[in-house]
C-alpha cells in the first residue's frame, strides 16, 4: 500500500509542475508504456510547433495553411518537426561543399543541403517560419537512433 501512493504522489507533482518533458514523462511511465510516451511527446511538440506558426506576430510571412496542413499530414505518418537557422544550414552547406547564401536561402536549397548532410530519406519537407528560419519534417529515427538536429 504505502509503494503505490508514493509512485500516486510522484506523479501528481510532476503533472502539477506545468512543463511538459518528455524524459521525465517516459521514466515515470511504465516500462510497456514508455515507447509510447516518448512518441505522444514528440508529436505534441511538433503540432506545439505548427499551431506556434499560426499565432503571435510574424517577422517574415508565415507559412500558408496548405503548407501547415502538409506538415500535419507529414506528422500523422510519423515524421517529427524541427527548426533550424539559415546561418546553421549555411554552416552545414560548407561541410557537404554546397554554396548558399544564408540571407537568401531558399527552401529548395535548404532541403538540397539537409539532405546531402544527414540523408534523403531523412529529410521529408522544408518551409519557412514566421521569423525566417526554417521548418524541417523529418524521420524520428535514422540508423536506430533518435534523429535531431545537432546545435
Amino acid at each position: 500500500m504505502p509503494s503505490s501512493n508514493k509512485t500516486s504522489s510522484s506523479r501528481s507533482t510532476s503533472g502539477r509542475s506545468g512543463k511538459s518533458n518528455t524524459t521525465a514523462n517516459a521514466a515515470g511511465s511504465p516500462t510497456a508504456y514508455r515507447q509510447c510516451n516518448s512518441t505522444f511527446g514528440c508529436k505534441i511538440n511538433s503540432f506545439r510547433t505548427l499551431m506556434n506558426q499560426t499565432k503571435g506576430p510574424a517577422k517574415q510571412g508565415r507559412p500558408t495553411p496548405s503548407t501547415l496542413n502538409s506538415f500535419a499530414n507529414w506528422i500523422n505518418k510519423g515524421a517529427i518537426i524541427q527548426t533550424c537557422s539559415a546561418t546553421q544550414v549555411a554552416k552545414w552547406a560548407k561541410s557537404t561543399n554546397k554554396n548558399i547564401n544564408p540571407r537568401n536561402c531558399s527552401t529548395t536549397a535548404c532541403k538540397t543541403v539537409l539532405g546531402a548532410k544527414f540523408g534523403k530519406s531523412c529529410i521529408k519537407a522544408v518551409a519557412r517560419t514566421k521569423t525566417g528560419s526554417f521548418m524541417v519534417a523529418t524521420s524520428p529515427v535514422i540508423k536506430g537512433r533518435t534523429f535531431n538536429f545537432p546545435k
